[in-house]
């Protein structure tokens, strides 16, 4: 398991809005990325949005 306790920011672009994390998203999609997904931090001390890979789907057997 990783520890990210009062390091779960750290690296990641903080966006004040929804609307500025999913121009972002937008973007990053428009140059190749695929399954990105705009969210809300959970960090108390962040409170922003951020852009991250959504999982990838899980495949049956």
């Amino acid at each position: 398991m990783i520890r990210t306790k009062n390091r779960a920011c750290t690296g990641k672009r903080r966006h004040d809005t929804q609307e500025k994390a999913e121009e972002h998203r937008d973007r990053l999609i428009a140059n190749g990325a695929v399954r990105m997904a705009a969210y809300q931090c959970r960090n108390r001390s962040c409170g922003g949005w951020h852009v991250g890979h959504t999982p990838k789907p899980r495949t049956t057997r």
